[in-house]
């Protein structure tokens, strides 16, 4: 497929970064969309560098006329990878309904947005590919990342039924579920209630899981980098040959283990493995 017109969101840094600069050196005509532009001077100046055929387009996936004016500069699109994405994390009674419509507002809406506005003319060629990148979390809730889960478990949902709906008319879609990753994503999260510093019942909860986190990801340097995500990416455009992508070690092990025993065994063994009380 080098040569084919693909659009990524949230390409400022981590996954949405190596996706594009993967593409475009494999030979893609690469519309790399992020909220502010001049984050991406340096990719501009490395795809200019090396030849790429990488264009810097400016997109707010949340909003509707941001939305327009990407696809309108962008033209005709044969794949789209809807990665932009952020979390909100802590306890959900401390959370708000004007938290969790800001979480589907970025990792759902955007997403539904960008997918509807290309399907039309996928549908009359026949062809095209959508690629959501979802999370493991998408397959599983966690403790302090209901907000996130849900709107993953959303996007997945759509995803299938999209793949069902659309590939009738030749358009495939695929679900990356990338583990912890070795990007800023972490630092971007807005913490709320006890998961900022505030004075609550589930400080000890918040606590605890931040040392979770720490294990699941593992030292620095053996975190799994973005790089992986975006060879899975590729794989999914280029092959193609299954819905769902699971991406690092953390990945594998939390949906091998869901696969192979049902839901309480599973919560009871991660408390195991984890070492948890909560």
């Amino acid at each position: 497929m080098p040569g084919k017109s693909v659009l990524i969101t949230g390409t400022s840094t981590g996954i949405g970064r190596a996706a594009a600069r993967m593409l475009a050196a494999k030979g893609y005509r690469v519309l790399a969309t992020m909220r502010t532009p001049d984050k991406g001077r340096d990719l501009a100046e490395d795809a200019k560098a090396n030849g790429w055929d990488l264009t810097i387009v400016p997109l707010d996936v949340r909003d509707d006329t941001s939305a327009r004016a990407a696809l309108q500069q962008a033209g005709d699109i044969d794949v789209l990878v809807n990665n932009a994405g952020f979390e909100v994390w802590g306890p959900l009674e401390e959370m708000t309904v004007d938290d969790l419509k800001d979480q589907f507002e970025t990792n759902v809406y955007g997403p539904f947005r960008l997918i509807t506005a290309v399907l039309p003319r996928m549908r009359q060629r026949g062809s095209g590919v959508i690629v959501n990148v979802s999370s493991v979390a998408g397959r599983v809730g966690a403790v302090l990342n209901g907000l996130y889960s849900a709107s993953k478990f959303s996007l997945e949902a759509l995803s299938e039924s999209l793949s069902l709906e659309a590939g009738h008319w030749g358009i495939r879609v695929h679900i990356i579920e990338p583990g912890g990753i070795d990007t800023p994503f972490a630092s971007n999260r807005r913490n709320v209630g006890a998961a900022a510093g505030n004075e609550s019942p589930y400080a000890p909860m918040v606590q605890e899981w931040e040392g979770v986190m720490d294990r699941l990801a593992g030292p620095r340097g053996s975190r799994t980098k973005p790089e992986a995500v975006a060879e899975a990416i590729v794989e999914a455009i280029e092959k193609g040959d299954k819905l769902r992508y699971p991406v690092g070690t953390d990945a594998q092990m939390v949906l091998t283990a869901l696969k192979a025993m049902d839901y309480e065994a599973f919560i009871s063994a991660m408390r195991q493995q984890l070492g948890v009380t909560w």
